[in-house]
């Protein structure tokens, strides 16, 4: 176990250490009875341990146990922790970035990869905003909004029946290679959604999440277009490829939270994000900015 210390980091109490250690581990166990249930897989899934309006203690309560992916939703509280926390720590952003807060965003020098993506604007921001003695480039994930909700961000999501055949490309096919031949300073490692909260409640073992489906069917469908657009015919077969897995160009899907995530690992997630099974739940931000309310 580290023994990172940081002595300007209140720790968390025994009691708190005690819960957080309890939960991660039971998430964890969770994730790999999921993993196992699907019999051979290619890649672990990675889990996120989404530490918004947490704590630093609560964040280095976990890093102590070997947690090194942490996702936030905002750029500030983002940029905070990560001057007072372990610079081993994979940040990894997933809230909706403005463009002119792609700047400071870049800023952090361990941003692992940013989840959000849905305009050329915000790509160009961000990709401007890297420092040039980055040494790998940054991971980008294209946001797909598959619940068709207006309150959530995305771009809609393809399906078998569309097609380009006209010229006329997506907004999706668009971005991706925008993405990949204009912006070397980024990688485009695969997509992500938030589901609707209704399906993932009320959908049971033997249902699957339409959601799920339809970034598994969004996915698909752009591998194979950036395949036949992107790639030479003469192309080596060990070539690196330039998007998603190096070794296979298989672009990573990023769905399922606390509520659904063990329906993602089935339908094939490879990242999964988990704030309350792992904290506990979070106040708001208006609860936060009440007098006496604990700041992280």
């Amino acid at each position: 176990m580290s023994t990172w210390h940081n002595g300007k980091i209140q720790q968390a109490t025994p009691e708190r250490t005690a819960e957080i250690r309890e939960s991660l581990t039971e998430i964890r166990g969770r994730v790999s009875r999921a993993v196992d249930a699907l019999g051979s897989v290619s890649n672990i899934p990675k889990l996120v341990a989404v530490s918004k309006y947490k704590p630093s203690a609560d964040i280095l309560v976990c890093y102590e146990l070997g947690q090194r992916d942490f996702g936030e939703n905002y750029v500030q509280e983002l940029v905070d922790k990560a001057k007072e926390l372990p610079i081993e720590i994979q940040w990894h952003f997933i809230g909706t970035l403005q463009s002119n807060k792609a700047k400071l965003l870049a800023s952090i020098p361990n941003l692992h990869t940013v989840q959000t993506i849905s305009s050329e604007k915000t790509v160009n921001a961000l990709h401007k905003a890297l420092p040039c003695d980055r040494i790998a480039p940054l991971n980008v994930l294209i946001q797909i909004n598959t619940s068709g909700e207006d309150a959530k961000s995305g771009i809609q999501p393809l399906a078998s029946s569309s097609s380009s055949s006209l010229g006329q490309l997506s907004d999706l096919q668009r971005l991706a290679k925008h993405i990949v031949m204009s912006c070397p300073k980024l990688r485009l490692q695969g997509l992500m959604t938030i589901g609707a909260l209704d399906l993932s409640l009320s959908a049971n073992e033997t249902e699957k999440n339409a959601d799920f489906e339809r970034l598994t069917e969004t996915r698909d469908i752009l591998e194979r277009w950036l395949q036949a657009e992107l790639v030479p015919e003469e192309a080596d077969k060990n070539q690196v490829w330039r998007w998603g897995d190096e070794s296979t160009g298989k672009l990573l899907l990023s769905m399922g939270m606390s509520s659904d995530f063990e329906a993602a690992l089935k339908a094939g997630s490879d990242i999964v994000r988990v704030g309350t099974g792992i904290f506990g739940s979070r106040k708001t931000r208006d609860e936060l900015k009440e007098p006496g309310a604990p700041v992280s």
